[in-house]
């Protein structure tokens, strides 16, 4: 596939970690195939991706596990 963005380099098939909300909660979904230009980080999510997404939000498949991690804010309370 090619980069969208005019990049000389075709983009890498590479499996990733993503977050995602349902219900204001966030999922991860990892080992998820996206397409990423090696030349400039753009990145595109194949329909098959699109789909495994679309089958979590909607509570069509069950977790595999549970994660959790500590929580930061950027800026300092006054």
């Amino acid at each position: 596939m090619e980069c969208p963005n005019g990049c000389s380099v075709s983009m890498k098939s590479v499996p990733v970690e993503r977050i995602f909300y349902r219900a204001g909660k966030p999922i991860v979904i990892r080992d998820l195939e996206m397409h990423v230009c090696p030349e400039c980080g753009c990145e595109s999510m194949p329909l098959r991706s699109a789909r495994i997404v679309e089958t979590v939000l909607n509570g069509q498949m069950e977790p595999i596990g549970q994660f959790t991690a500590p929580l930061f804010q950027s800026a300092q309370p006054a």
